[in-house]
């Protein structure tokens, strides 16, 4: 059975979760990562990091890097 939900986790770095669907003493695992970004945030970080890469390499062409991926593709 898996079982998912959201909280928060506190100042202090403490997670607190309530109401679990397990009898007590029963062992878990426990995974944890950041909410999922809806695909509007999602597309607004992926062109920041787009920016940030494009800013330190101006003279890259979108050509050179299909260029480069194709060849990249083509020795596997």
């Amino acid at each position: 059975m898996t079982f998912e939900t959201r909280a928060t986790v506190e100042d202090s770095g403490v997670l607190r979760l309530a109401g679990l669907p397990f009898a007590a003493g029963t062992e878990v695992d426990v995974v944890i990562s950041p909410k999922r970004r809806s695909v509007e945030e999602f597309a607004a970080a992926w062109e920041r990091v787009c920016r940030q890469l494009r800013w330190q390499a101006p003279d890259i062409s979108d050509e050179d890097i299909r260029e480069e991926i194709d060849a990249y593709r083509a020795a596997r």
